[in-house]
């Protein structure tokens, strides 16, 4: 997954706190999702760092998964559960 430090204007931004061992393994979820199409087709931000942004988009907690679609978040995921789940989220 590729750091980034502000949203996308489209596709997938994952926000984490380094410290958060949920945030870990939700991560290497996102790793097995991203593994099934070529390139690095999902962000990822440390939350710490885009305050500003999570008061904007409302994410309510960490890891959260967003789905953007011209510069508004769609959709979130926060319970992970299974790469399935993940996957799931991501083909809609």
């Amino acid at each position: 997954m590729k750091e980034v430090t502000a949203a996308p204007e489209n596709g997938f931004l994952y926000v984490y706190a380094p410290m958060c061992g949920t945030c870990a393994i939700a991560s290497r979820m996102l790793e097995i999702v991203e593994a099934t199409k070529d390139g690095e087709w999902i962000q990822q931000a440390n939350g710490n760092f885009i305050p500003e942004f999570l008061e904007h988009a409302q994410v309510m907690s960490v890891p959260a998964l967003l789905k953007i679609e011209d510069n508004q978040v769609v959709s979130r995921l926060y319970a992970f559960q299974s790469v399935q789940n993940v996957f799931a989220f991501c083909a809609e």
